[in-house]
């Protein structure tokens, strides 16, 4: 199965698609990761749109769509989460495209609904793992351990250099102005529930697998 988690950035997209990493066996393409990963490898592509993604700019949606393409080729059969991917309709219609020559298709969107203002909050005390990429909150959700990962063990919490107050606004504003169109794009297929990310992050992680389960027997 492939889902699309669909909302701005801090609504909990990353914390969401990693219990389903850990708890379901899914593969996790963010297209934040794909790019982070681009910019400190200083490839080409990174060194063009570093200055862009630091300051909140959506990435050329082509572009993006051949580095998630890469990373699905390795995946087989696997089930996928598409954590910030699409985001706007334009890649969404290209995507799909892909996904037909592949005889697959995005099979639930999941959007997550959430104030601007809780968001900024959310991002600013937000810190994760360099390493297994997990997501906590310095207050609403931190590590059992000061400075250590829950997962992996690994003291190496940091808080990402993009996460300042003029960045997260100025992605806010990208995100509705470009990325929210989708909604309406994935609402009139009929695959597309909405979800309120201000709830605790346990109900929004149980409403997210009831979703699944209810996809898996309609797709069986």
């Amino acid at each position: 199965m492939y889902f699309v988690f669909l909302g701005p950035p801090g609504c909990g997209k990353g914390t969401q698609a990693q219990y389903l990493k850990d708890g379901e066996g899914f593969f996790v393409i963010s297209s934040g990761d794909l790019i982070r990963s681009e910019i400190q490898g200083k490839t080409g592509f990174g060194k063009r749109i570093e200055e862009a993604y630091k300051t909140g700019k959506l990435m050329p949606g082509d572009v993006v769509l051949e580095l998630v393409q890469k990373v699905i080729a390795t995946q087989g059969e696997k089930s996928i989460v598409f954590d910030g991917f699409p985001r706007m309709v334009s890649q969404a219609v290209a995507f799909e495209s892909y996904l037909d020559s592949l005889n697959k298709k995005v099979d639930g969107v999941i959007s997550f609904s959430i104030e601007d203002e809780v968001i900024v909050d959310r991002i600013l005390g937000r810190i994760t793992c360099v390493d297994c990429k997990h997501v906590y909150h310095v207050r609403t959700n931190p590590p059992k351990v000061s400075g250590v990962c829950d997962v992996c063990g690994r003291a190496r919490l940091e808080k990402r250099s993009d996460d300042t107050e003029e960045s997260v606004r100025l992605r806010l504003d990208e995100y509705h102005s470009k990325t929210k169109p989708l909604k309406e794009f994935y609402k009139s297929k009929g695959i597309m529930v909405e979800i309120d990310a201000n709830q605790p992050i346990t109900v929004v992680k149980q409403k997210i697998q009831e979703e699944i389960k209810a996809v898996s027997v309609k797709t069986k």
